[in-house]
């Protein structure tokens, strides 16, 4: 730690000097003071972590130089020092949140616990800051990672104003570095470009920015600022930019247009910084849409073949985007997603084997819903009689078993609660026609025992077909 000793008598300054040289390893004296106006201007260009403080001193006293030297910097530490042991000084003192009074001539052991209490206190505080930085790196992180993506969820709008509340605005840049281009090295180039507020997010060779702004800027000072990068990073690089939005859920917009835009320059290497180009977005676009539709279909070979043909010209938003209309398609529709995170598709071979897995598994459900709609079909034409799930699984050529878990999954009820309801549903249309008995209702929606029908019509409608009969005959 760095020590500045102001006391206006020479040889006591030198004694503690030689004091703390010869007692502290960790400790050095890297000024000496003669008077306060003195200890102002050191304490300005040395930075010392603690200062050793004589009260008494000629011109500004050593309380006064206090007071203005913690309006400069007010982590420096105090140690007074005084040969009056006067309460008042030590009071005044206390008023700035000084600890520390030692009264000459100080003991060893006295000094040797002071330098070491306010040590102790610089390293706890130190300690604070550092962790209090990197928590609000975590956040910064957090945010911008969120600002990436819609929809724009409230953490982030909370973190967004806790940091950049007097920010209005903001855009997007993305950057494509070459070679392995360290995000240190991107913050102190950006530094040193950025005026305001920004935040960096690195992953593999592409760097996402979110510049934040009081005002919204026109294009050219968003390309001023993307060339003044590109310029730096050398030729290698490509600069995308995101065009400036007034709202934080407008941002992941910002950051999609610069994606894309860096995607379009690095693949034309015509230029290295600037907008994106419409036209050929509205390609991408297209193309992404012929592709889920054959996902849809559940056609894998043309999905593939389609995968093959656009793999150059689908960007990163894309893929993601296709990722999660796959996601849709199947849940949408019951069918069991693969368990396989975004994260782990990256290559060519990846993207083939998830969509082809993806599409068989689409083919499965409209293959069953071809059997389901065979089977309901097969019902409608026999409930009249003693219709078995065996029978109706060997005429949908399935297993029994098989059959009925695939029924089961598709109307959440068993074959037997099916056809009862089916059955029951035709007693319901014959008795409001009353053009039958009761038991011939019986008969014809397939049971032979008029008591039993009329139980199970019962348990179902919680009333008896004849009452059921008798209301609709009242109305």
């Amino acid at each position: 730690m760095r020590v500045l000793i102001a006391e206006d008598e020479l040889l006591e300054r030198k004694a503690m000097k030689k004091f703390i040289e010869d007692n502290f390893n960790d400790i050095k004296v890297v000024g000496e003071a003669p008077n306060g106006r003195k200890a102002i201007e050191l304490a300005k260009t040395l930075q010392p972590d603690i200062i050793f403080m004589d009260i008494k001193m000629p011109g500004i006293n050593g309380l006064e130089a206090i007071e203005t030297i913690i309006q400069i910097n007010p982590v420096i530490k105090f140690i007074l020092v005084s040969a009056y042991d006067s309460f008042e000084y030590a009071k005044q003192a206390m008023t700035f949140g000084i600890k520390e009074y030692i009264l000459k001539p100080g003991k060893k052991e006295e000094i040797i616990k002071a330098i070491r209490r306010v040590q102790k206190e610089i390293v706890m505080e130190r300690q604070q800051v550092e962790e209090k930085t990197q928590s609000n790196q975590v956040l910064k992180e957090h945010l911008i990672t969120k600002l990436m993506q819609y929809p724009i969820e409230t953490d982030a709008i909370n973190i967004h104003r806790k940091f950049f509340s007097t920010m209005t605005c903001g855009y997007f840049l993305v950057v494509q570095a070459k070679g392995n281009f360290l995000q240190n090295e991107l913050n102190h180039i950006l530094e040193k470009l950025i005026e305001t507020p920004f935040i960096a997010h690195h992953h593999e060779n592409l760097y996402a920015i979110c510049i934040f702004l009081r005002r919204r800027p026109d294009k050219a000072e968003i390309l001023r600022t993307a060339r003044g990068i590109h310029l730096k990073l050398g030729q290698g690089s490509f600069v995308g930019a995101g065009h400036s939005y007034s709202s934080i859920d407008q941002f992941p917009k910002s950051y999609q247009e610069a994606f894309i835009a860096c995607y379009q320059l690095e693949k034309e290497n015509a230029r290295h910084y600037g907008f994106f180009n419409r036209e050929t977005y509205t390609d991408n676009r297209e193309s992404l849409t012929r592709l889920i539709e054959k996902v849809e279909q559940g056609n894998d070979q043309d999905a593939v073949r389609l995968y093959k043909e656009y793999q150059d010209f689908l960007l990163q938003h894309n893929l993601d985007e296709l990722y999660l209309h796959m996601k849709r398609i199947m849940l949408e529709r019951g069918i069991a997603f693969p368990e396989r995170p975004r994260s782990e598709i990256m290559t060519t071979k990846d993207w083939e084997r998830f969509i082809t897995v993806c599409c068989m598994h689409i083919q499965d459900y409209y293959q069953s819903k071809q059997y389901i709609e065979k089977a309901k079909k097969y019902i409608q034409q026999h409930f009249q009689g003693s219709i078995t799930l065996e029978e109706t699984a060997a005429h949908v050529n399935l297993s029994p078993n098989y059959f009925s878990n695939m029924f089961k999954h598709e109307f959440g009820t068993t074959f037997i609660e099916y056809v009862t309801k089916v059955r029951l549903h035709k007693a319901k249309e014959l008795l409001e026609e009353n053009n039958y008995s009761l038991k011939e209702i019986s008969y014809m929606v397939g049971y032979k025992d008029p008591n039993y029908f009329s139980r199970v019509f019962k348990k179902h409608f919680s009333e008896s077909p004849k009452r059921f009969q008798q209301g609709i005959l009242k109305k």
